[in-house]
């Protein structure tokens, strides 16, 4: 992560560039927005070391622990540790990133099971046919929702 530089500033200017800074993200609403302007404000490094943490979070939530984290994530312990603290004390920026990931996971769940079952439960197709194509199709994108999910 970057540096700050040693020298102070205003206490009422540094407060007005917090605000600005606040007030602009609350403005983006599309991924699109948000990922566009953070990737043009943060270094690649900065993007990893956030998003690690994040998922670091995600895992300590889920119960894994700390070394299957660090070797998951080539983080350290104490990075875990940190995270770990902050999730403690009850965070509510963790906290909420945590439970709107894995609520949309978990609806996501059902999403593949549902879409498996019927899968499943249509008959066999003709090699080649339309209707072949499209269960093929339909199996595929199930299966990368599946393997994206369990990534994490």
């Amino acid at each position: 992560m970057g540096r700050i530089s040693r020298r102070r500033i205003d206490p009422e200017i540094e407060e007005r560039i917090f605000e600005i800074f606040w007030d602009y993200l609350a403005t983006l609403k599309k991924p699109e927005g948000i990922h566009e302007f953070l990737v043009s404000l943060l270094s690649y490094t900065e993007q990893v070391m956030f998003s690690k943490r994040l998922a670091i979070a995600v895992l300590l939530t889920r119960g894994y622990n700390y070394r299957d984290i660090d070797e998951t994530l080539k983080v350290s312990t104490s990075t875990v540790g940190t995270v770990h603290k902050q999730l403690l004390v009850g965070a509510p920026g963790y906290t909420k990133a945590v439970n709107k990931i894995l609520t949309k996971e978990k609806i996501e769940n059902v999403f593949n099971t549902l879409d498996e079952i019927l899968i499943k439960m249509s008959g066999p197709k003709r090699y080649g046919s339309l209707t072949w194509e499209q269960k093929s199709k339909r199996g595929k994108v199930l299966s990368k929702r599946q393997r994206k999910l369990s990534a994490l």
